[in-house]
């Protein structure tokens, strides 16, 4: 079935029966994108537009979200692993890329034998060290949930894990009055669909924090990728995995933010992936710890309240 956005819809059955829908555009290699939290494959759509003319570009629905089946009450990260493999297994795709939860989920599945993948690259995993990833706005936020006030919710979540700075300082109050009219449409709407699904996200990222040892038995190429503008949380993650990959590669990229694939530099984080996926790991400049405390600037060109 083709769409006006020049992608087809597809769909396959995971191990446990849920079906995993997946957009698919452009022609070359299968690329496979694994989207984070709080989003689906929608918000990827110009990342995948800018990579068509290289690769043939698999946009999947992670389970929750609307071409896909829901998270089911057996949810964890093993079933989002079986999914991705799924879908490898489907189109024959030898590379990955995973942003954010996306990228953990890439992460935990290439350090399966059966990872059958050639090439991984993550932005900013969703990787917990020594508790850091934050964790305190959660109680609050299945409250909210619970209680239908999914404004609320959102407000939490956003103020909680702190990717934007700015989002931060503002009061609750305005954050609701500047999101109050954008929650009326269609977009709101997609949004509201998805605020139930980051609980048993995020508890997965929870339960796996300080695990990043596992990933030594990553054999498979890897590259991950983090923005110089994240917080140092994120930043940290990132580069406690890649210190463990026997086969890995790190790469800050000035200016950027957490959201830099699915929302602002889609285009930049395009050709990273043309490059590394080609061979070219040396376009890729290893950064010094300091890096890990850089906070988000006013003049950030890739933060955003959304984590992704």
């Amino acid at each position: 079935m083709k769409n006006k956005k020049s992608y087809t819809l597809h769909s396959i059955v995971s191990k446990d029966g849920t079906v995993i829908g997946y957009r698919q555009s452009g022609h070359g290699p299968g690329l496979v994108i694994i989207h984070g939290a709080f989003v689906s494959g929608h918000e990827y759509e110009k990342l995948a537009q800018e990579l068509s003319d290289t690769f043939t570009v698999y946009v999947v629905d992670r389970r929750g979200r609307l071409y896909s089946g829901p998270q089911g009450m057996q949810y964890s990260i093993e079933k989002e692993c079986e999914d991705a493999l799924a879908v490898l297994q489907a189109t024959g795709a030898p590379y990955v890329f995973g942003h954010s939860f996306g990228g953990l989920i890439g992460l935990e599945l290439a350090r399966t034998p059966w990872s059958a993948m050639e090439k991984l690259a993550v932005y900013e995993p969703a990787v917990s060290v020594d508790d850091e990833f934050p964790s305190d706005w959660m109680p609050a936020y299945k409250r909210q949930m619970e209680k239908g006030k999914d404004l609320d919710a959102f407000v939490t979540f956003l103020k909680g894990v702190g990717v934007s700075e700015q989002m931060v300082k503002l009061p609750r109050w305005l954050i609701k009055l500047m999101l109050l009219p954008s929650l009326l449409f269609r977009e709101g709407r997609k949004l509201r669909e998805k605020l139930p699904t980051l609980i048993k996200e995020m508890d997965e990222v929870f339960r796996l924090d300080s695990t990043v040892h596992n990933y030594s038995a990553i054999r498979v190429e890897t590259l991950i990728m983090a923005g110089s503008t994240s917080p140092a949380f994120l930043l940290k993650g990132a580069r406690a995995a890649a210190a463990v990959i026997p086969n890995a590669s790190y790469s800050v990229i000035e200016g950027l933010g957490h959201n830099a694939p699915d929302l602002f530099n889609q285009k930049e984080i395009a050709q990273r992936l043309k490059r590394y996926f080609a061979g070219e790991g040396a376009a890729f400049e290893q950064k010094e710890p300091r890096q890990l405390a850089v906070k988000g600037a006013a003049g950030d060109r890739g933060s955003s309240g959304q984590p992704g």
